[in-house]
């Protein structure tokens, strides 16, 4: 009786290895899927997030060098609406734009107005450029926090598999252990009841 039972016994223990290593492999191979979309993503969303700031950046820059470039002419319009004729700024302006030294063209007070237009150009023009890198901190700022948030958003479904998977990848294990021991018990149990059908002889005729 104890041959059949463990025979049977170890024939179950033995399906029921199988079946859970089979399905070990197949945990396995999603948890590393898994694993792998995660670092996937979240090099994605970095990249993502990198681009849009140095858009941001571009847009910014361009934003700066547009308003230097317009700094010297809103200087001949001062020039012009402080009392400077139309005419002297042209002549002024063109001595310039052809490589000509213009400061050594100015006369009287004309240098003077130049000095403190350009001076208060050149201020206005900081606290401008002041104003937009602040501006521009900010955006980054709110942009981080906001991508963060997408960030745990698209990547919260992907590590909730991998946590799932990984908990039953240990229960695995343990089941695993389980039925090996089980499938020894049965082998051991198989053996013996092999072992009591054999006669035994006494040696007594």
């Amino acid at each position: 009786m104890g041959f059949l039972l463990g025979a049977f016994g170890k024939l179950m223990a033995g399906k029921r290895v199988r079946q859970l290593q089979a399905r070990m492999v197949s945990v396995q191979s999603q948890l590393r899927r898994a694993t792998r979309d995660i670092a996937n993503m979240e090099r994605f969303l970095t990249q993502q997030e990198r681009n849009i700031k140095t858009q941001n950046q571009a847009y910014m820059s361009n934003m700066m060098f547009g308003m230097s470039a317009g700094m010297q002419g809103s200087i001949w319009s001062a020039l012009e609406a402080g009392g400077m004729g139309a005419d002297r700024v042209a002549e002024l302006r063109a001595i310039q734009e052809n490589g000509g030294n213009m400061y050594a063209a100015l006369q009287g007070n004309e240098a003077t107005m130049f000095t403190n237009v350009q001076q208060q150009m050149t201020t206005m023009f900081q606290y401008q450029q002041q104003a937009m890198q602040s501006a521009l901190m900010q955006q980054n700022t709110m942009l981080e926090n906001n991508f963060e948030t997408y960030k745990e958003m698209q990547l919260q479904p992907l590590k909730d598999l991998e946590e799932d998977l990984t908990v039953e990848k240990e229960s695995l294990e343990t089941q695993i252990q389980l039925a090996q021991n089980d499938y020894k018990s049965m082998q051991e149990m198989e053996k013996a009841g092999a072992e009591n059908l054999v006669p035994r002889y006494t040696g007594q005729s």
